[in-house]
């Protein structure tokens, strides 16, 4: 299994890359051509499958542990690259892909320098293994909505200039942008609010918490009341656009700032 599990890294990582460079050349090129977006977009589908593949065999291989922070990182980033191919013929939101393939290839690359043990806990691995499962795919859907913010702040600025560019009647609507990241705020959001839920049963269980360990609960919680508060102030008071892709920004970078704190004090090991 152990050298399935190389093979599949090397031939992902390639198929990441040819992903990576097909998106890129469809957004640089003057004139559109959906078949290089067909092709980027295939490329991202067999580097996912590949990742995938890479994951299984290195959990059964027992060179990494499904509760290890090398395994979440790398299947947060199969996830991403899941949910953007799920909506990008949905709300044709293509050119995202130029960010999302270099993310997922970034993910795959850097996920193989941590450590790939898993945590020593009395906890009910159950539970345990629901509150990763959660996180890792919330985790996957709030990047993915923010990659679509970013381009939504990107578009309304260059529309509002009045800007043409090579990038005209490439980048996706901001309708569609607006409404990709409302659908995956409401998708991630149950998951990253039973994340934090049964992250706080395990923290009652433990008799002292450390400064990394407070930070990342903060950030969570943070994360949590800025994404409420993007989908309550939307419903309640048709907070969308700019607003929303602030907040939604603001919540992805106490996502990412966790992420961060994890690779910092954990050394790689266990969640």
């Amino acid at each position: 299994m152990a050298t399935v599990a190389i093979i599949a890294f090397y031939l992902g990582v390639v198929a990441y890359s040819a992903s990576a460079t097909l998106f890129f050349v469809d957004l640089a090129r003057a004139e559109r051509a959906p078949s290089a977006q067909r092709w980027a977009a295939l490329a991202l589908g067999i580097g996912a499958a590949l990742h995938g593949v890479n994951l299984v065999a290195a959990v059964l291989d027992g060179d990494v542990a499904a509760f290890s922070l090398k395994f979440a990182l790398s299947l947060c980033a199969c996830s991403l690259a899941v949910a953007f191919l799920a909506q990008r013929r949905r709300n044709h939101i293509d050119a995202i892909g130029v960010v999302v393939a270099p993310l997922s290839l970034s993910l795959l690359v850097g996920a193989q320098f941590l450590q790939g043990s898993g945590p020593t806990t009395t906890f009910p691995r159950t539970l345990l293994l629901f509150h990763v499962a959660a996180n890792i795919l919330g985790v996957g859907l709030f990047l993915l909505a923010g990659a679509a913010s970013a381009f939504y702040l990107f578009q309304e600025r260059r529309l509002k200039e009045r800007r043409t560019t090579p990038l005209q009647g490439k980048l996706p609507p901001l309708d569609a942008l607006d409404l990709t990241e409302h659908r995956l705020l409401l998708a991630g959001f149950p998951l990253l609010t039973f994340g934090i839920v049964s992250g706080a049963v395990f923290a009652a269980r433990i008799d002292s918490m450390t400064g990394a360990s407070f930070a990342r609960a903060a950030l969570a919680y943070t994360t949590w009341i800025l994404v409420a508060g993007v989908l309550v102030l939307r419903a309640l008071a048709g907070w969308r656009g700019r607003r929303a892709a602030y907040g939604t920004l603001a919540g992805v970078a106490c996502v990412l700032l966790v992420i961060g704190i994890y690779v910092a004090h954990s050394g790689g090991g266990g969640l």
